[in-house]
């Protein structure tokens, strides 16, 4: 019935993904019905159904996406130098590039967080970055895994708590922001000796 977008099922199924975001970005979970999203997408609400059998399968989907997407980032950011400084204005930069992409809103802003398999999903997003952050401490500064990964939830905690103040306040300058939490973790960071607290 579909065929005007001439979409394949992949295609149709990210654009479908791409509108439901930015709504549920905007206006959380509760406020929209598969028809408004239907009609944002420019589809019936059959063709949403074909991809989606319920609002909550899309909402989850997308986590699911926000989630993959932010470690995808981060990861690769960590991962990009050797260097750990860089590492770490590199991992701070990431997030608030990500900040930019509505699927931050979805996360960190309006994420229904009284669903427990959402909690679960955003929690398991927090864990993983600080497990990948956490990696990189324990072997760089000679740590224990347990004293690298309570190190890394205080870095994610002030990368996000930072990234959330920007996107609510906006009164620093994105490249501001990311020098300015970029030297306090480095100067906290950069002050483990390798094996001081093995």
């Amino acid at each position: 019935m579909e065929r005007r977008g001439r979409l394949t099922a992949e295609q149709r199924r990210e654009q479908l993904l791409d509108v439901a975001g930015e709504r549920f970005a905007e206006h959380g979970f509760h406020a929209l019905s598969m028809e408004t999203i239907a009609d944002a997408a420019g589809v019936s609400k059959p063709v949403l159904y074909q991809h989606f059998p319920s609002k909550r399968a899309l909402y989850v989907a997308l986590v699911e996406d926000a989630v993959e997407e932010m470690q995808r980032q981060i990861t690769q950011a960590l991962e990009g130098t050797t260097d750990n400084r860089e590492r770490v204005e590199g991992a701070i930069r990431a997030f608030f590039g990500f900040v930019e992409d509505p699927r931050f809103r979805l996360l960190f802003l309006t994420a229904d967080s009284a669903d427990a398999e959402i909690a679960s999903l955003v929690d398991g997003a927090h864990h993983t970055v600080a497990e990948a952050v956490a990696k990189l401490i324990a072997a760089d500064a000679g740590l224990s895994q347990p004293g690298a990964e309570l190190l890394a939830t205080g870095v994610r905690g002030l990368a996000i708590a930072g990234a959330q103040w920007w996107v609510e306040q906006g009164q620093v300058a994105q490249d501001d922001a990311v020098q300015l939490l970029s030297r306090l973790l480095w100067r906290g960071l950069g002050g483990f000796e390798r094996s001081s607290m093995s």
